[in-house]
């Protein structure tokens, strides 16, 4: 029998890796769990995971103009192909090809208290230490620089400076961070995975080709994470297998919304029994394929 105190110290962690121009698949599961009034008691995003996480954390009883922040993306790329400016930016000792201004301009609207500790559920933004190469895990500080950090895809976007130390993407150092739940007391995860599924891929530039790359590794780090940590509480992965075309071409946005409108209740609803309680496994598209 199950005692009260038991009861009482459940605690539900939410976990959104990230995935580029994919990451509006995940708002639609965000939006049913909000629907079905099931709140996260702490959120860890990685990469685009740490835009939705934050969006969450800090809006816990509605995102509404989160999936509208992610279509009016529609006609944009992640990244420009002016050379003379990524020529200018190699030979002036730049650290990256592109600046991330214009996502900084995008993000600041939205950010109405910049400190990631005044979120209404406890958000853990994952990045990387180029000090050590080690996850850093970010819990208080400045929210915009935060969340800029954990989207610094190396290389392609510049380091963001916190305490001194330079961070990037939290891609390169966890794929999907449940050793962060975990450690921060979660008893149960559900976790969004937005990593590489097989499928025919063909280059569309130097740039998508390094994302896809990393995306790549990143999934197979994803897979230790989960065979490492997926059994330690009752863990839920879905998978949605909704992709961009482009890891930076946000053109299919609203299409992948919609689709992922369709997917977000058929896949909660397979990973719930039938007294409202999670049934731990993995999930892809609308088929549980493994335990963990």
């Amino acid at each position: 029998m199950t005692s009260l105190r038991g009861l009482e110290e459940r605690r539900l962690a939410l976990v959104l890796s990230g995935g580029g121009a994919s990451g509006i698949v995940q708002v639609p599961f965000l939006e049913e769990l909000i629907r079905r009034d099931i709140h996260p008691d702490l959120i860890v995003g990685s990469s685009v995971g740490a835009v939705n996480g934050a969006f969450l954390a800090f809006h816990p009883n509605s995102i509404e103009g989160l999936a509208d922040l992610w279509i009016e993306l529609r006609n944009t790329r992640l990244w420009h192909r002016n050379i003379l400016r990524i020529t200018r930016n190699l030979l002036t000792k730049g650290t990256s090809v592109y600046s991330n201004r214009f996502l900084r301009e995008l993000f600041k609207p939205h950010v109405t208290i910049d400190e990631i500790a005044a979120a209404e559920i406890p958000l853990y933004l994952v990045t990387t230490s180029l000090s050590n190469g080690r996850k850093r895990i970010l819990s208080r500080g400045q929210l915009l620089s935060g969340v800029m950090a954990s989207i610094a895809l190396p290389g392609l976007f510049p380091p963001v400076r916190f305490d001194g130390d330079w961070c990037v993407d939290g891609g390169l150092s966890s794929g999907l961070d449940l050793e962060t739940a975990i450690l921060q007391g979660a008893t149960h995860t559900i976790a969004i995975d937005l990593g590489v599924h097989p499928s025919p891929y063909q280059p569309r530039g130097l740039v998508d080709l390094l994302a896809r790359s990393m995306e790549i590794a990143v999934q197979e780090r994803t897979k230790a994470e989960i065979d490492q940590f997926g059994s330690i509480v009752p863990t839920v992965i879905w998978r949605p297998g909704l992709r961009a075309e482009s890891f930076g071409s946000f053109h299919d946005v609203k299409e992948l919304y919609g689709e992922a409108r369709e997917l977000a209740p058929v896949m909660i609803d397979q990973a719930l029994d039938s007294l409202g309680e999670w049934i731990p496994g993995i999930y892809e598209g609308v088929v549980p394929v493994a335990k963990v």
